[in-house]
């Protein structure tokens, strides 16, 4: 498991939405939303689960195994 951590001071959960496009993930925050790129690593994850606690939005991914180079 992987986790991306970002900083959402002030945010809470009810004006909270986490949508995975392609490469992005897109964050809105009540009226605001950030559309983030994904770092390469977790392009090849999937989104397994979010949480927001103490101002922080910890996004949790799982490596797809498809997605991961082969060991020689």
């Amino acid at each position: 498991m992987l986790l991306w951590r970002l900083p959402l001071p002030g945010a809470d959960r009810d004006g909270l939405s986490l949508v995975r496009r392609g490469d992005e993930l897109i964050v809105t925050v009540a009226p605001f939303h950030r559309v983030l790129p994904l770092p390469s690593a977790l392009r090849r994850c999937t989104v397994s689960g979010a949480g927001l606690r103490d101002g922080w939005l910890q996004v949790r991914f799982t490596p797809d195994p498809d997605l991961w180079p082969k060991r020689l």
